[in-house]
């Protein structure tokens, strides 16, 4: 039942891509769901892994930790949709970042025991998994092959663009602090607040607080 009900959200995961109906069932048949709080961690850098997870609502922020800085470094925000820790379901028994909630929270789990089982099972789900997989990893290397390509500027500038897209009228709120967003562009917070204010005064945004709107 709580699969058939988010399966729209979840089955759009790029590791689910591939796959049909029957076999979306049969995945769907392992999902749990997790509700978590604004600043609640779901899992701590180097704790073993459980399984991997599909953001239904909320958005969740994955980082680690860097004992040299004596900080943190975030690695990716994850939004409705999109899946993570699939590496660790993969390739080790830990996970290499810690995740924690930005806002309130739903996820679907996928246990990872299970998971790999019914990989075991039956090898026409796990090359399906596999297709969707190598999909996916074309799609983030032509993602990284742009942004390595674009400097502070226009990394920011395709970041509004596509942020604006899910917005009304163009017109988006920040859900994340300015640092976070920084590391998320690989930009200094300082680089990223004197860009915004450059786009503003070009006339390419308007920005009051969190809400920006791209003109």
């Amino acid at each position: 039942m709580q699969a058939a009900a988010y399966q729209g959200l979840w089955s759009k995961s790029a590791l689910f891509q591939s796959m049909d109906s029957r076999q979306l069932a049969q995945v769907g048949g392992l999902m749990q769901l997790r509700k978590l709080d604004a600043g609640q961690l779901l899992f701590t850098e180097g704790d073993p892994c459980t399984g991997f997870f599909v953001v239904l609502e909320g958005q969740i922020r994955l980082y680690r930790t860097s004992p040299k800085i004596g900080g943190q470094s975030t690695l990716s925000i994850v939004g409705a949709g999109f899946s993570f820790a699939e590496a660790a379901v993969f390739s080790g028994d830990i996970f290499p970042a810690s995740a924690e909630a930005l806002e309130p929270s739903l996820l679907a789990h996928f246990p990872k025991d299970l998971f790999l089982g019914l990989l075991r099972e039956d090898p026409d789900l796990c090359l399906k998994v596999l297709e969707s997989l190598a999909a996916w990893h074309h799609r983030l290397t032509f993602q990284v092959q742009q942004l390595s390509g674009n400097d502070s500027a226009g990394r920011l500038r395709r970041w509004i663009e596509e942020a604006a897209k899910s917005g009304s009228e163009g017109a988006f709120r920040l859900k994340v602090s300015k640092k976070i967003l920084a590391a998320q562009l690989g930009m200094a917070p300082e680089t990223l607040s004197r860009l915004l204010r450059q786009l503003k005064e070009q006339g390419v945004i308007e920005l009051t607080g969190a809400l920006i709107r791209l003109l």
